[in-house]
């Protein structure tokens, strides 16, 4: 009987050893608040606490419970502690991407619930989101959201757009042995399990770059985590394309110009409360320029920055405040937007002026109500952080806004250029070409830092010859995925005496007349490169981009960004 006991005794003491050593007691493990790590998580798994009903929020109830580091619990081995009622972790800012999906917006998470509804997700598809905060329920995770600089409250993270790697279709290249093409130059963004936009050096290509002297069809992948996605980019084949027979060029004749306009080198003005000691305040006047028979009227102030203002966040978190460029389409203003004025990538922001109709609003998105912004940022559109270039060669179709990405630092090169295509619908690309223009055959080239894309076949440029002091207005026109460049007029001189660069290039095809920004000077051409007239303003701010729609002419100030407009020109 004595033997029986001590062998009973002797097992039950290996299952209580083999029960702490493979963890079946738990404990609960609060996450560091201050943390700048993500909670583990398989990227190749969609998270377990996916929701089927988008707002469905509150039935937050789960038994699974966390392991502490040894595995064991000192107070009790067979039951499981409960999980804690939420987790609250914080984050460096980051930026996320919205879905298509609608969720609630919650004003907090308490004890494991929502409460208070403040927004429907879906307003904020098109803005930019950032976040800083996560706090895991029971059963749901729920990230505190940014919306264009906004603190707006909590949103489940099923919400975002996860584990997605967007680019084009495809990408179509002009044939040019001196040019490597950068494949991540087609990413508009890639996303993580969590939502969160990461940097495109995280993104393995299966090319780097591609030649393009050579004919041919690549199929390049781009992969990142567990998800891979597929561009088609084409080296074209024809050997004509962007070739200008020089003798036709050599015998173009200039148009009369002029030497005699001084433009500043450095701006010298800005509007009323743009700087210190009331830095970024709002505008609530308007202004009114005159010089000739141009007269242009403030249409609408940009808010300065549509994300947190917040000096670490930069470049992909970071929107604003630098504009470069502006086109005008279908009664929306879209401008380019850099952070640093030595990057050739930033954001492009659409505003539907035909609803945004006070000049003064969009400045106080800050403060204006929680229901007023909900309302008022369904009708503003931020893109993601894409290449643009300098942003001063904008233009739009019905569908498309373009962008041509150059190199604003290269004169004579014999790179080519991108024309990158975005989609009105979510400001995404949609598809790259590159353009190139040679004189007879490479003896000599030409590289654009000003352009106007006045439909989805036609293309304006302009070019300075520093050698020849003189302007070159080009038109490229579109056959299939091939731009043919015609030079269409010229204008001998400099326009003004100290070299100030071109800060805004368009072109008024009704009237058939450019218009060519200097600072505060504004020059008049007709298609052939004749100076048709010159307007003066002396506001001590850089034009940053001109515009024509409906027969009016939109200029775009910076020192706060500021879009104006004419009556109707001839």
């Amino acid at each position: 009987m004595k033997l029986c006991k001590k062998i009973i005794t002797y097992l039950l003491t290996i299952v209580a050893g083999l029960l702490i050593y493979t963890g079946f007691s738990t404990t609960s493990v609060a996450a560091d608040s201050s943390s700048t790590q993500p909670p583990v998580q398989d990227d190749n798994n969609k998270s377990s606490n996916s929701s089927t009903d988008a707002n469905s929020d509150n039935t937050d109830t789960n038994k699974s419970g966390q392991t502490n580091q040894n595995g064991t619990d000192n107070q009790d081995n067979t039951k499981p502690k409960p999980k804690p009622k939420q987790v609250v972790t914080g984050f460096a800012m980051m930026t996320k991407v919205a879905g298509n999906k609608n969720y609630k917006v919650w004003k907090e998470v308490k004890d494991g619930k929502v409460s208070t509804k403040v927004a429907d997700g879906i307003n904020f598809q098109y803005s930019h989101i950032q976040s800083d905060q996560l706090i895991e329920t029971k059963k749901y995770r729920y990230w505190r959201i940014y919306v264009n600089g906004r603190e707006v409250g909590y949103v489940n993270e099923n919400y975002f757009d996860r584990n997605k790697i967007a680019v084009p279709k495809t990408v179509t290249l002009v044939r040019n042995e001196f040019y490597n093409f950068s494949t991540k130059d087609a990413i508009s963004y890639v996303t993580n399990s969590m939502g969160t936009v990461i940097d495109n050096s995280q993104v393995i290509v299966s090319k780097d770059s591609i030649n393009c002297g050579t004919p041919k069809t690549y199929k390049v992948k781009y992969i990142y985590g567990g998800t891979t996605v597929t561009v088609k980019v084409t080296v074209r084949k024809s050997t004509k394309e962007g070739v200008v027979d020089a003798d036709t060029f050599n015998s173009f004749q200039a148009q009369p110009g002029t030497n005699d306009y001084q433009a500043w080198k450095t701006h010298y003005g800005s509007s009323l409360n743009y700087l210190s000691p009331t830095e970024y305040s709002p505008e609530d006047s308007k202004h009114t320029l005159t010089s000739g028979n141009l007269t242009l009227k403030t249409k609408f102030y940009q808010p300065v920055l549509l994300s947190v203002a917040d000096p670490t966040d930069d470049n992909i978190n970071r929107v604003g405040h630098i504009p470069e460029g502006v086109t005008v389409s279908d009664g929306w203003t879209y401008t380019s937007l850099l952070s640093h004025t030595d990057l050739m990538s930033g954001h492009i922001v659409g505003y539907d002026l035909n609803k945004l109709t006070n000049p003064y609003n969009s400045q106080h998105l800050l403060d204006m109500t929680q229901k007023k912004f909900n309302n008022y940022v369904k009708h503003i559109k931020v893109s993601p952080y894409i290449p643009i270039g300098h942003g001063q060669a904008m233009g739009s179709s019905d569908k498309y806004i373009y962008v041509l990405n150059n190199d604003n630092t290269l004169k004579d090169t014999n790179d080519s250029e991108e024309l990158i295509q975005i989609r009105k619908s979510d400001l995404q690309i949609n598809k790259i070409w590159t353009i190139k223009t040679w004189i007879d055959d490479g003896k000599s080239s030409r590289y654009f830092q000003n352009g106007v894309i006045v439909s989805d076949y036609d293309m304006y440029t302009i070019y300075h010859d520093t050698e020849n002091n003189c302007y070159e207005y080009w038109e490229f026109t579109r056959t299939g995925d091939n731009w043919y460049p015609k030079l269409v007029g010229k204008t001998d001189g400099n326009f003004v005496n100290n070299n100030a660069p071109v800060q805004g290039f368009t072109y008024d095809a009704k009237n058939k007349n450019f218009y060519l920004a200097f600072n505060d000077l504004i020059f008049k051409i007709g298609r052939n490169g004749k100076i048709k007239d010159t307007y003066s303003f002396d506001t001590g701010r850089e034009i940053e981009g001109l515009s024509v729609s409906d027969n009016k002419l939109y200029v775009n100030l910076a020192q706060r960004a500021e879009l104006l407009v004419s009556t109707n020109i001839n």
